[in-house]
This record gives structure tokens, sequence and C-alpha cells, in this order.
């Protein structure tokens, strides 16, 4: 007898359909297309291979396609679009805020909520907001990392970069909320992605997406939510990362050279003001001989009239302010000394103002040192 053709995929496929009930064959056939599709453009799936025994197999293997096809363009997505506002230096809450904007929509949540880190491993809401522009609820204001029980902090101390929690009830009533505030409003999962920079830093910040739906984040695979967490972390931590590696080089360098530069200047003026007290006390002795010649000369004389002259104009000669305008320059060398150090300072937490042209700039000023700039201008202006 010649031997059997083996049967094609087309056959093996019929012969499942014909096994598989009614409303399961019209969803097969109904994910058919779509799975060629994916296959067309040359994506291949990261999936175990898998021997197709049934019915049951076969829609498992096409609706597994089809949605590593969904999140492989999910995550293209949002990696397009975080990097896509990575052009400008920003601080770590305005990051924060704007990725979980992007994360909001790809997710398809009702809410986020950005925390971020502390000195003291306290972590404080900087930013939150409603898909419809609603309310937000009360929530806690700070976690603890010593929250032990509650899943987020403990994913911050163990390594984990993502968290994904579906019982939002209190830890009193056996939930995963250290307050169930948002619970009691209607929001029913969370899921929250744990940013971590580089350098062996503790983790920086918190993005935490809620969902009105039960189980709202369930249909995204794990090793997808993996790889989404790895991308949030990498762009969003370098964003922050990066922008803290150039202020701190720059920080260093102002105040290495600015602080040499600026002890010259404070020398040369802390000399300048001692000349000029010891030029007060020479003036004075001066005006006085000026005033004993004048006396001890015949009046009407040309030696009496010149040492009125020379008496007038040594009164004249009043070193005060040469002195304040020196002083001046002391206390602007004591400000640019803390520009410097707040610049150091705001590698950390840096803090931007609005400059000329919308642009923006490092806020490095003082309430108080503006307030006697001010004072020092109106001086100044009255003097002249």
């Amino acid at each position: 007898m010649p031997p059997t053709a083996p049967r094609t995929l087309r056959q093996d496929i019929s012969l499942l359909l014909r096994s598989a009930p009614p409303k399961a064959r019209a969803a097969i056939l109904a994910l058919l297309p779509a799975a060629k599709a994916v296959l067309d453009t040359g994506w291949r799936p990261d999936m175990h291979a898998a021997p197709i025994r049934n019915w049951r197999d076969l829609m498992q293997l096409l609706s597994g396609l089809t949605a590593q096809r969904h999140d492989a363009e999910t995550l293209l997505r949002v990696t397009s679009e975080l990097l896509g506002i990575a052009d400008e230096m920003a601080p770590p809450e305005v990051v924060l805020r704007e990725s979980a904007a992007v994360l909001l929509r790809a997710f398809h949540a009702d809410m986020f909520v950005c925390r971020l880190r502390d000195d003291e491993g306290e972590w404080q809401i900087i930013a939150a907001e409603r898909e419809d522009g609603g309310p937000i609820p009360l929530f806690s204001p700070v976690l603890e990392e010593g929250l032990a029980g509650h899943p987020v902090m403990r994913a911050v101390c163990d390594g984990t970069r993502h968290v994904l929690s579906n019982n939002l009830m209190g830890m009193d009533r056996g939930g995963d909320s250290y307050d169930c505030m948002a619970y009691k409003v209607g929001y029913r999962s969370r899921l929250a992605f744990v940013l971590r920079d580089r350098g062996g830093r503790p983790p920086f910040g918190l993005v935490l997406l809620y969902s009105e739906r039960e189980h709202g984040f369930d249909s995204y695979d794990a090793r997808f939510l993996a790889k989404c967490s790895r991308i949030v972390a990498l762009t969003t931590g370098s964003r922050v990362a990066v922008a803290r590696d150039a202020l701190e080089k720059a920080a260093g360098a102002v105040a290495h050279h600015g602080n040499n530069a600026l002890a010259i200047l404070r020398n040369h003026a802390e000399y300048c003001a001692e000349l000029l007290d010891d030029m007060a006390d020479d003036w004075d002795d001066a005006m006085h001989a000026a005033d004993d010649l004048r006396e001890l000369l015949p009046e009407g004389s040309k030696a009496h009239a010149a040492a009125a002259r020379l008496a007038d104009v040594l009164h004249r000669m009043d070193t005060t302010q040469l002195t304040e305008q020196l002083d001046g320059v002391l206390r602007s060398t004591r400000r640019i000394a803390r520009i410097i150090d707040a610049l150091e300072e705001s590698a950390e937490r840096p803090r931007l103002m609005h400059y000329v042209l919308g642009r923006h700039v490092l806020d490095l000023g003082n309430p108080a040192d503006e307030e006697e700039e001010m004072e020092t201008l109106r001086k100044t202006c009255c003097t002249a």
C-alpha cells in the first residue's frame, strides 16, 4: 500500500474545529484571520512550543498569539512615548507625572498616583490624576518602607519591579491596601511600577495605576508586565539619572572653580576694606592738621588760603560711600557662595523657574537674598 500523505495544517485545524462546540468554533474562526495577519508581518510569538491536542489548545494558542502581538505593540508605544518626553531635563516629580500619564493611557487605567522617596525612606505623594479629570480620593500622604504587609512596599524592599493587586480592601479586612479609600470610592485593581535608576541607588519613584474594573490589569501577560516595568524604569530612571549626573558634574565644577575665584575676590575686598579703615584714620589726622595749619598761618596770606582749600578738600573726601560699596561686594560674594551650595543641592532636588522666551532654568535663589538685593538697589538709587 502506498504511504499515507501527512495531513496539512488546514486539515488539522478542520478536524479540531469539528470537535468544538458551535460557539467555540465561531470564536476560533474569528481569531484565525487576526493570527494570520500577525504571522504575515514576520513577527513571531515569544511562547513555548506546546502540542495542539484539541480545540481548547488551538483557541489558547490563537488567543495568546494575538494577545502577545497586542502586548508588543503596547510596549513599543509606551517606549516611544516615554522617549518622546525625555528631551528636557525636569525634576523627578515632573518626570514621574509625565511618565504616569503615558502609562495611564497605555493600560487604559482610570487613575494614577505618583510617589517619591525622601531621604528618610518615606514615600510621599507628589502627583495624582484621574483619566476623566475628576476628584482624587484621599490617599495616605506618606507610606513607610517598614510596612512589610503592603505589597508595594514589600516590592520596594525585595527588588521587584511591578506589583499587581486585585484586593484593595484594607489590611484589617484581609486586603493588601494600607488605606482602603480607593476601594471605598470604586477602584478594584492596582498596578504598581517601582522605578529604580542606575548606580545601585534605592528606588526613587512609584507609579501606581488604578482601575475601577475587577481584575482590570489581569489581561496583561506577566512577561509583558516585566518587560514594561524594565522599560519604564530604564527610560524614567535614566532621565532622572542623566539629569542628576549632569548637575552633579556641573555643580562640582562650579563649586571648585567658583569657590576658588570667590575666595580670591573676598580676600581682595576684605583687604580693601582694611585699607579704607586705615585711610579713614589718616584722613581724620590730615583734616585736623589742615585746620591747625590754617589757624597758625596769617589770615589773608596765600599760605592761609592754600591751607583752607586743603582742609575743604579733605572734609569733602568722605569714605562712607566707598565703604558701603565694598560691603556690598562682600555681601554679593557670600550670596554667590550660597548659590553654589544651592546648585550642589539641586542635583538631588532640582527646582525650575520660568525664564525668558518660555524657557526654564534652575531656581537657585533665596528669598532673603532677593530682599537684600532690592534693599541695596534702593539705597544705591537714593544715594545716586
